[in-house]
């Protein structure tokens, strides 16, 4: 009885609400890490591959990843850290899971 009754209760998501793309997510992700490393000077050749290889075998165009790129660059998330930890370098952990960044990421991927 249970199953029955959970199948009919609706999403809690509206439908006109937009999702983004999970290989754009990625590459966010990989791409803050890579802002956040040249931002200290740090080596970029690893995260160089491994944004260039989600950019490689992604769907989108190369456009569309530079203007996920200046999203995440632009992307000032409202955070309070315990340890006083780099503000650049949380928002990397936190990007996938903030509404208005995964809302503004959803609607670069409509626009292309």
């Amino acid at each position: 009885m249970f199953c029955l009754l959970s199948a009919c209760i609706p999403a809690t998501q509206p439908a006109s609400s937009p999702q983004p793309d999970n290989e754009q997510l990625q590459f966010a992700k990989a791409n803050c890490f890579f802002q956040y490393f040249q931002k200290k000077g740090y080596d970029l050749k690893d995260i160089r591959a491994i944004s260039g290889g989600i950019v490689e075998r992604g769907s989108a165009s190369t456009e569309q990843y530079e203007l996920v790129a200046e999203l995440v660059k632009n992307y000032k998330p409202q955070l309070t850290t315990k340890q006083k930890i780099d503000i650049e370098l949380l928002k990397c952990f936190t990007l996938d899971q903030d509404g208005d960044f995964l809302h503004a990421l959803a609607v670069v991927n409509e626009k292309n």
